[in-house]
């Protein structure tokens, strides 16, 4: 392990060799000799999206010629991303993407909405685990909005905050992002590693960019590397010299990505529990969703007068959303949850929207 005590280090440089390979190996070995990939580490992902938002309200031809940087990004989205690209002085606009009556991603309206952006957008698309919604478009659906940002020129910005935890393997959950860079489309990727290697408060995030060739990427580099030292000098080194050590290791790397496995299967074993609870209580309503959703969150769709109850009643505490964290769901509580869930219902007359 690389030992740097209290000294200051290297901007940009830090694990990017490990994550640039871990995130796109294919095209990170094809272009070996002449690199097209620029990353650097971030303070998680917020800090991720917060770089790459500035790096494209400087630098992004489209938004240049118009002087109207704008972003488009799904209404049922991380509630970050539409503030930390408007502190950066983007507009977020929204675009469709869950369906509250199927509780499942509305594909035919995101798609449409994508193909209907004027040409060379920027648009915001989570890799896997959605939060907030727990839903993912399939590998089919995955092309069709690949082909959708070619023809229409398109920006994709990835961010990847749960690798991982939707299928239980990296690679899966990363493949859309790698379509979408294989196939040229622009593309700039954040991700951070807070969640899959336990560093959540070590802030640990990246931030590449696919580009054309070398000479571009270089140039690229050169901005990143000013915008670090007037944003915050230098990155910490604790958790990244942890990451580093992990994925240089070819045996620690296997461990940690069993150790992913396990906890996105423990992920889908709450889920089923929560469900089984919920039809075993004949809690009326369709509660399929809660499976057929993956990752740390799923959308369980209640009245307003349902959340209340459930805080109220039950220090049961959902967003006003009908946001749940299915991580936050034990042994000891999911029993609880869903009696809770089952009461509030039963005494609202207003029934939910996921009714069969």
């Amino acid at each position: 392990m690389r030992v740097t005590g209290c000294f200051l280090v290297p901007i940009v440089v830090l694990y990017r060799k490990e994550g640039n390979e871990l995130c796109f190996p294919r095209i990170n070995r094809r272009s070996a000799k002449s690199p097209r990939i620029v990353s650097m580490q971030t303070l998680g992902a917020s800090g991720g999206c917060h770089m790459g938002a500035v790096l494209l309200r400087d630098l992004y031809g489209p938004w240049k010629r118009t002087g109207k940087p704008e972003i488009f990004i799904p209404r049922d989205s991380w509630m970050n991303h539409a503030f930390t690209f408007k502190s950066a002085g983007i507009t977020p606009h929204f675009l469709p993407y869950f369906n509250a009556e199927t509780a499942s991603l509305d594909f035919p309206a995101l798609s449409t909405a994508i193909r209907s952006l004027p040409a060379q957008s920027v648009v915001v698309l989570q890799t896997n685990a959605q939060n907030p919604t727990g839903c993912d478009p399939s590998p089919t659906q995955w092309r069709e909005l690949a082909s959708i940002f070619s023809e229409r020129g398109h920006l994709a910005f990835f961010d990847a905050s749960y690798p991982g935890f939707a299928s239980g393997d990296i690679d899966t959950d990363l493949e859309c992002v790698r379509l979408f860079a294989e196939q040229e489309i622009p593309t700039v990727f954040v991700a951070t590693y807070g969640k899959c290697f336990g560093l959540y408060c070590e802030r640990v995030g990246i931030l590449s960019i696919i580009t054309p060739d070398q000479e571009v990427r270089d140039r690229m580099e050169t901005q990143m590397r000013l915008l670090v030292r007037a944003e915050s000098g230098a990155m910490p080194d604790f958790g990244s010299t942890i990451i580093e050590t992990i994925l240089s290791d070819e045996r620690l790397e296997q461990q940690w990505r069993g150790e992913v496995h396990d906890m996105a299967k423990d992920l889908q074993h709450r889920r089923h529990t929560l469900r089984t609870e919920l039809e075993r209580l004949g809690t009326p309503g369709d509660w399929r969703h809660i499976t057929d959703q993956n990752g740390f969150f799923s959308y369980i769709r209640l009245s307003a007068e349902q959340i209340t109850g459930l805080r109220i009643k039950h220090h049961v505490y959902l967003q006003d959303s009908g946001r749940i964290s299915i991580a936050g769901l034990n042994s000891s509580n999911i029993g609880y949850v869903a009696r809770s869930i089952d009461d509030v219902i039963r005494a609202d007359s207003s029934l939910p929207l996921l009714l069969s």
